[in-house]
């Protein structure tokens, strides 16, 4: 009988009074409701068997009926479906309230019940969880609902302003929570649950925390206000800033590891594991598709199929090994670390524990880089369209192509040719008849490198003169390779070489330009150093010795025409270089200046228009020799005219003279 009295009791308790729910009213704050009304404690309505359930509260009279309020119905029985279904999204070790929503209204808001709803979304303010009076949490074992176990009223607290993004973050939760839309929802939480959000939530908070343990998702005390603002905190600033902020925080986990060769696991710790096995649903699939998208663009780490990524991901990676790129730029490995370190290509390089260097480049860089380098052809490739020997085509190689330059300046790395340079040559045999054998009067390229020992000078000067139109083959012979083809007729080309100066090529040694304009090559080396004479470096071998360097002979005509020298002028004027330097000087004349510093006791002057005009009027030259619009009207040069020419006479005179 005993027995059967306390089961009654259980489904049917004796409630004096009977309030009906709220529609933003949660479980717990209901229940707690009925029990202080009733005069009962929260554990001893729950003794007595009520629970938060559509069919209890409708059997114990307190729900209109459905017909009357079907919007009531709707809210329970989500209500009830979420204690029943998803007992993981409810906070039910420590009650939190807004106090202000108190003060409106004395109910228990179902969103209060949330985890991780830390915020009012109507007051912008965070919630309270701990009474200020006693000091102690809020429990929901208190005997009323407005007042704190210590008798406390509730409504008294005092909160605190909430970020604007953490207001819009409970705003989500708690529409969420009651099924309801808001205007301002998060894409990325648009397709979630309110229990899929919480772990999002959790995630962000946890694994995007640059300063957090090994064990993120572990929370000491969820429910806990003190514990659960941060990570809600920092998950609404990524939400409110998607995905821009998502992924500065991949990149910032990122940085901590830079300059060490890791795996994804090792910078990330397991929090991109977590995207495909903790939120393996579909619905968040935009987020796993953000994350594949910065890791395409900024991982600079290798990429395998072991990691469970797409394998469209492991394809439209951005950041690639310095192999991979390599071999898809045709280049060496050693040329790829040329071209990051001469800045045509961005590239990181980090280091393994086993010290082991380990490069990435980007893989939207190769085209621009791979066009570059279409523009240039290696020097073993110049060799082979020019069918031009390396040892030769090394010594003239600068002679024939001044652009061409060394891949790398750090040591002996190999030559570079422009391609356009090499197809301008190759082009001069273009349209010429093409012969099996040439003539007996006739003589090849080929065989003149081959059998007429020419200097690298006599060689460069013909192909020079080709390229002038002062040379032209006849013909092109089909057994030869690029240049060595051209085919000349014996008698003319003997001619053409007999007519240059003295025999000589049109190039000659900084020595010996030295000597043409009768100064020393310390002077001479000056000149050139400082740009006032043009000269072509020819290189270094591959022990790194220097090639040397050559001059032009006209580029000497054209140094003689804009210069002169202080000597020659002190000697016109019968005076002493110094007071001829003082003369100029007060006239505002002065010599010529370079970054390094001149050889003691020689002047060099431009021939300006002031130093024409002084001159002019200091030596009285005749009107007949007088400049008109800046050049000479007479029938000689200037210089002739004022006693200044050449010591050594004219070039053709220094090359005419045999050697010594």
């Amino acid at each position: 009988m005993n027995d059967m009295s306390f089961s009654h009791s259980l489904a049917a308790p004796d409630l004096l009074l009977r309030p009906n729910p709220s529609r933003i009213e949660g479980p717990q704050g209901y229940l707690l409701r009925i029990a202080e009304a009733n005069c009962l404690s929260f554990h001893e309505l729950k003794q007595q068997g009520a629970k938060y359930e559509p069919g209890w509260l409708g059997r114990n009279q307190l729900l209109p009926s459905e017909a009357l309020d079907p919007d009531l119905h709707v809210h329970v029985h989500r209500m009830a479906q979420l204690v029943q279904d998803k007992g993981r999204v409810w906070n039910r070790t420590q009650a939190r309230f807004c106090p202000q929503c108190l003060v409106e209204e004395p109910i228990w808001r179902a969103s209060w019940e949330a985890l991780f709803h830390d915020a009012c979304p109507h007051h912008g303010v965070w919630l309270v969880d701990q009474c200020t009076s006693c000091g102690q949490p809020v429990s929901w074992r208190r005997e009323h609902l407005l007042r704190c176990a210590c008798g406390a009223d509730l409504r008294q607290e005092t909160p605190g302003s909430a970020p604007e993004s953490m207001v819009r973050l409970a705003r989500q939760l708690e529409a969420k929570l009651l099924g309801r839309e808001v205007a301002d929802d998060s894409p990325v939480l648009a397709g979630l649950t309110l229990e899929q959000t919480q772990r999002f939530v959790r995630y962000l908070g946890g694994y995007m925390n640059p300063v957090a343990d090994n064990k993120p998702l572990k929370l000491r005390n969820a429910a806990a206000l003190q514990a659960s603002w941060p990570i809600t905190s920092l998950a609404a600033e990524i939400l409110d800033q998607w995905p821009q902020a998502f992924h500065d925080c991949w990149s910032r986990m990122q940085d901590r590891v830079d300059g060490d060769k890791v795996n994804l696991k090792g910078a990330f710790r397991r929090a991109h594991f977590y995207l495909y096995k903790g939120l393996w649903e579909s619905a968040f699939s935009p987020v796993r598709e953000s994350f594949e998208l910065w890791l395409s663009e900024h991982w600079k780490g290798g990429l395998s199929k072991r990691n469970h990524l797409a394998d469209r991901l492991l394809a439209n990676a951005q950041w690639i090994p310095a192999q991979v790129g390599a071999k898809q730029l045709g280049v060496s490995p050693r040329r790829l670390r040329t071209l990051v370190r001469e800045g045509f290509l961005e590239g990181q390089e980090s280091l393994s524990t086993t010290g082991r260097r380990f490069m990435v480049v980007r893989r939207d860089q190769l085209n621009g880089v791979l066009a570059q380098l279409d523009n240039e052809i290696t020097m073993a490739k110049a060799i082979e369209m020019l069918g031009i020997g390396k040892i030769r085509l090394r010594r003239i190689l600068k002679l024939l192509f001044p652009k061409a330059r060394r891949v790398s300046p750090y040591g002996p790395t190999p030559w570079c040719v422009p391609r356009a340079d090499v197809e301008e040559l190759l082009a001069l045999g273009d349209g010429l008849p093409r012969v099996t054998i040439p003539e007996e009067d006739q003589v090849t390229l080929a065989h003149v490198l081959r059998y007429w020992a020419w200097t690298m000078e006599q060689v460069t000067t013909l192909i020079d003169a080709v390229k002038r139109g002062q040379m032209t083959p006849i013909s092109v012979w089909e057994g030869g390779r690029g240049l060595t083809g051209w085919v000349f007729d014996r008698a003319h080309l003997k001619t053409w070489l007999a007519s240059l100066t003295g025999g000589k090529p049109t190039w000659m040694t900084v020595p010996q330009m030295a000597k043409v304009l009768g100064i020393k090559q310390q002077v001479a080396y000056w000149l050139c150093q400082n740009g006032y004479l043009h000269v072509d470096k020819l290189g270094t071998t591959t022990s790194t010795r220097e090639l040397g360097s050559r001059v032009r002979m006209e580029e000497v005509e054209r140094f003689r025409e804009g210069y002169v020298f202080g000597r020659d002028i002190a000697g016109s004027l019968h005076t002493s270089s110094r007071r001829m330097a003082r003369i100029l000087a007060e006239e505002g004349i002065f010599p010529i200046r370079g970054h390094t510093v001149i050889p003691p006791r020689m002047l060099i002057y431009q021939l300006t228009e002031e130093l024409r005009d002084f001159l002019a009027v200091i030596l009285k030259i005749p009107p007949s020799v007088h400049h008109q619009d800046g050049k000479i009207s007479g029938n000689d040069s200037h210089a002739e005219a004022v006693g200044l020419s050449c010591p050594m006479g004219s070039l053709s005179d220094f090359f005419s003279e045999p050697e010594t």
